[in-house]
């Protein structure tokens, strides 16, 4: 079993306490436990601490539903998990490495950088970085401020401040690197790194022209955006140009995503963007009979979280390894192959 680290998790150190998962039970959500539990199996009682996203982010919604559905479920079995708010992806990775964490909501390619020791993680390989499943696309969503819309693409940004996520956060880097793929950009966007509740204000305010806030659709802060009065917001989208342009500078894992119409209240129009997959990851450590009970729970109560978010809606067995490219956890393993999943030599460790 893995326990937390002595370390102090730098995010968590700014809150006198974590967000327990008791915090979603109001749902009205009923479990029935069964089966085999892991303190049958090793006697012991098991508290993990899961770190997720920013407050008003899909990760950070979807990560209180999960903590909440495994410790209500398991409670026979001795589970328990807490989960947290984070900067985002690469504070998430930084918690996994210090041992601040048992499980993370990351980006995919943050996670493979990771584990691999490539592009901004160069020479800082996290060797225990394991993964349990991919979950849903992580959406880039870029809007602005009606009375500065133009071509109604990105380029629409250039000269503009865009209120990005904090330093750690993965739509951060994501967004600096699409924009300096872009080549028709000639005057520089200024950003301000900030989290997602201080980015929508400034946005209110007018201090910041643009936002950048990316997350399983719909987003929750968009949304309360949207149906806000005298908010004139319009969205960005991503041509197939630039698109492609991103994807040969190396962020081949990127695909088009396309947000339906009256996805967000007031949008009439599809909104051409990008995605990437996010990931359920854990530290190797973590005792692998844990995990399997972690990985059977969570997909055999899709419903629950389908109603947790819509993002999760199409969460499924068939879809835990796409786009996968960091080792699994051998606890999740053993569940796959179990339901009959072939396992790629690429993610067993």
């Amino acid at each position: 079993m893995n326990h937390l680290g002595s370390h102090t998790f730098r995010s968590l150190s700014k809150r006198t306490c974590l967000v327990v998962v008791s915090l979603l039970m109001g749902l009205g959500c009923a479990f029935t436990i069964g089966g085999a539990s892991a303190q049958d199996r090793d006697g012991a009682k098991i508290s993990l601490l899961m770190v997720t996203g920013m407050p008003g982010g899909t990760c950070y919604q979807v990560g209180l539903g999960m903590a909440s559905l495994w410790t209500t479920k398991l409670r026979g079995a001795g589970i328990r998990v807490s989960a947290a708010h984070s900067e985002g992806t690469r504070e998430n990775i930084e918690a996994i490495r210090i041992s601040d964490a048992d499980l993370i909501l990351a980006e995919q390619f943050l996670c493979s950088m990771a584990f691999h020791g490539s592009g901004i993680y160069k020479g800082q390989s996290l060797s225990e970085l394991r993964s349990i499943a991919t979950l849903w696309p992580d959406v880039t969503h870029l809007l602005i401020h009606a009375d500065r819309l133009e071509s109604g693409a990105i380029q629409d940004l250039q000269g503009l401040t865009l209120a990005t996520g904090p330093p750690d956060s993965g739509n951060k880097y994501t967004t600096q690197m699409l924009l300096k793929s872009m080549k028709t950009i000639r005057r520089p966007v200024n950003f301000r790194f900030m989290s997602n509740m201080a980015a929508a204000e400034a946005f209110r305010k007018g201090t910041v022209q643009a936002l950048d806030l990316t997350g399983g659709v719909p987003v929750p802060l968009i949304t309360t955006l949207c149906t806000e009065p005298r908010q004139t917001l319009r969205f960005l989208d991503i041509t197939d140009s630039q698109l492609e342009a991103f994807r040969a500078s190396g962020w081949e894992h990127m695909f088009r995503y396309v947000v339906a119409p009256g996805t967000y209240p007031g949008q009439e129009r599809p909104i051409n963007t990008m995605a990437q997959m996010n990931v359920l990851a854990v530290t190797s450590t973590l005792n692998s009979e844990v995990v399997y009970d972690l990985t059977k729970t969570l997909y055999e109560n899709l419903d629950y979280l389908a109603r947790v978010h819509p993002a999760c809606r199409g969460m499924s067995l068939k879809k835990a390894l796409t786009g996968l490219n960091t080792p699994l956890h051998r606890g999740a393993i053993r569940y796959y192959r179990e339901q009959g999943l072939e396992i790629p030599a690429h993610l067993i460790k």
